[in-house]
């Protein structure tokens, strides 16, 4: 089993296969938070599921999530080819805007989907080279977030997780001491919003350094210039 987390939400990888599909899956659901990503590779057959009939060929992609009853077969004379994982969320309380769009699909049907990443997914899983987990994980992340794009609205914005309070405030240290000159303790504060005590504690995390201490580096690089 391979655990992983995207966008807040831990994973864990509980099957990965695929090849040749010569035998009909039966109807059958899956559990809570488990979801199945199917992409076909090759070949032809049908799939049932949400109470529905879908003619499978090469570049279909659907995911089975909790409680959906769902049967696969392959045309005898052209057997379907396959690539799937199954995911088990694990942890989702953190879970964000994407992430969220993601775990509320419990059935989702696609055609003339990439099955590229998929493929590629099973080769390193089957090959075990070195350090072939973080190449599975790194694919899988990849997949999940072309899988989720297909079903957000276009009018979707999902809110920036480096967009934060103490981003922006870096951003205002480093532009005020790079343009300013005579830059004072007080002005910067006033830029961030802070008190001057509250300013030099900032400081000290991103640089370890006073406000004094980092004008007069300031200084001094400029000079070497």
């Amino acid at each position: 089993m391979i655990s992983f987390s995207w966008n807040n939400v831990v994973f864990d990888m509980t099957d990965i296969g695929g090849g040749l599909l010569d035998d009909e899956i039966p109807n059958h659901a899956h559990a809570k938070s488990s979801y199945e990503l199917h992409f076909i590779t090759g070949g032809h057959g049908e799939l049932i599921a949400d109470s529905k009939k879908f003619e499978l060929e090469n570049g279909d992609f659907f995911i089975t999530g909790p409680g959906v009853y769902h049967s696969q077969k392959s045309d005898p004379s052209d057997p379907l080819k396959d690539v799937f994982f199954m995911l088990q969320a694990v942890k989702t309380n953190k879970a964000n805007d994407v992430a969220s769009a993601f775990l509320s699909e419990s059935f989702y049907y696609s055609k003339g989907f990439n099955t590229a990443p998929a493929l590629e997914l099973l080769r390193e899983y089957k090959t075990k080279a070195p350090d072939y987990q973080s190449a599975v994980i790194g694919t899988a992340m990849v997949i999940l977030t072309n899988v989720t794009r297909l079903f957000l609205p276009e009018s979707f914005v999902a809110s920036n997780p480096f967009d934060s309070l103490d981003d922006r405030r870096f951003v205002i240290i480093e532009q005020a001491f790079l343009y300013t000159d005579n830059l004072t303790l007080t002005e910067l504060s006033g830029r961030l919003g802070l008190c001057d005590r509250q300013t030099q504690r900032l400081l000290k995390k991103y640089y370890g350094k006073s406000f004094r201490e980092k004008k007069k580096e300031r200084s001094q690089t400029c000079e070497a210039d």
